[in-house]
């Protein structure tokens, strides 16, 4: 048998069948074939995935058997094997090449690899999903990262009194509620057909001011001790300002928690990007777009991954260009388990101390 129709046989897919038992091996071939010095005549899809091992694929880098191959008419199971043959031998163009070719949403800025956002909410991409029965980190990120934010069902109504509100307040923020409560209600005659608590009722037989009381500026400490009575006047004559302080506290609260969600989500980004998300404006007839940008931590590092975990596999999705998106791509090494999904544990409830500090920086706007 010539060379010349060992290579026919080859290039017709029948190795396995007609020459392996000549040879024994794919290596034992290719070895033969160097020979005659026609390893570049060779088919090289013909080769099963099974034989393709780092051996071999070392002494196809050694004799140049890449040199002659162009990534667009490479057989499937070889194209990633053929991408790390490249990177090896010129890291840069090659990665050129898949940016331009097949990953076709990142682009190169100030010495970095960006991603081209369709919209901010795309990067939820990089969180873990969940059941149906509960939230995710994915569902909370997209919520985050849209333009509405939480939105609504997230809010928390809590019923607190007055009172409890105005036990977080710091010293400087009761004086001023002190000064407000005094130019209200100090000195006027408060009907006491209003009023429950004891607390006035004693203030009245102290004052010898029979159905009704005055408050004055040294009774304002003791009342603020009282619950009963700080939540009664609140609810009668100081009404206005009560409903206030629960509007603080329930902007208070929820703004804690939209931050502390936010926090999670911006630090939870740091797994795969560095540095805030930049918008670009761009014209497009007559109005301007704001093109979302976001600079990848290490996406040689990630593509990598994909192109070695993929390497020899003749699948259609197991090729940069079927998913032709970094996001894509991503997403299928999270459901591969090669690279972690993003992950937090969503707050049940708004931070306490974020809601004391935001009730004090807060006070002035409503009182």
């Amino acid at each position: 048998m010539s060379v010349d129709e060992v290579i026919e046989i080859f290039n017709e897919g029948q190795f396995y069948d007609e020459l392996e038992p000549y040879f024994n091996d794919v290596m034992t071939f290719l070895k033969y074939i160097k020979k005659y010095d026609r390893l570049n005549e060779l088919d090289l899809g013909m080769i099963s995935p099974r034989d393709i091992d780092d051996e071999l694929i070392q002494y196809m880098e050694d004799n140049n058997i890449f040199e002659n191959m162009y990534y667009e008419s490479a057989p499937e199971d070889l194209k990633n094997i053929l991408l790390l043959a490249q990177i090896n031998k010129d890291r840069d163009k090659t990665f050129n090449f898949i940016i331009d070719n097949l990953l076709t949403d990142i682009e190169i800025r100030d010495g970095g690899y960006y991603l081209r956002l369709r919209g901010r909410e795309e990067l939820s991409y990089f969180f873990c999903g969940g059941n149906r029965n509960s939230y995710s980190a994915r569902q909370v990120a997209e919520k985050v990262l849209s333009e509405e934010g939480l939105g609504h069902e997230w809010y928390f109504d809590t019923n607190i009194s007055p009172y409890e509100v105005i036990l977080e307040l710091d010293d400087e923020n009761i004086t001023r509620l002190k000064d407000v409560m005094y130019k209200e209600v100090v000195n006027k005659e408060l009907s006491l057909e209003d009023y429950d608590s004891d607390y006035f009722e004693s203030l009245s037989e102290e004052q010898g001011t029979e159905g009704y009381f005055r408050i004055t500026s040294e009774s304002l400490n003791s009342l603020l001790k009282d619950s009963e009575a700080t939540d009664e006047l609140f609810s009668n004559d100081l009404d206005e300002i009560g409903g206030e302080l629960k509007n603080l506290y329930w902007n208070s609260e929820n703004i804690a928690y939209e931050n502390e969600v936010y926090e999670l989500v911006m630090e939870g980004l740091n797994q795969y990007f560095d540095g805030p998300i930049l918008e670009e404006p761009k014209k497009i007839g007559e109005n301007t777009r704001y093109i979302p940008y976001v600079k990848i931590r290490d996406f040689t590092g990630n593509v990598l991954s994909f192109i070695q975990s993929n390497r020899g596999s003749s699948y259609t999705d197991s090729v940069l260009e079927y998913y032709g998106d970094y996001s894509s791509m991503m997403i299928s090494l999270f459901n591969e388990g090669i690279e972690e999904c993003i992950d937090f544990r969503i707050p049940e409830y708004p931070d306490w101390k974020r809601t004391t500090k935001n009730i004090n920086e807060m006070f002035n706007d409503y009182i």
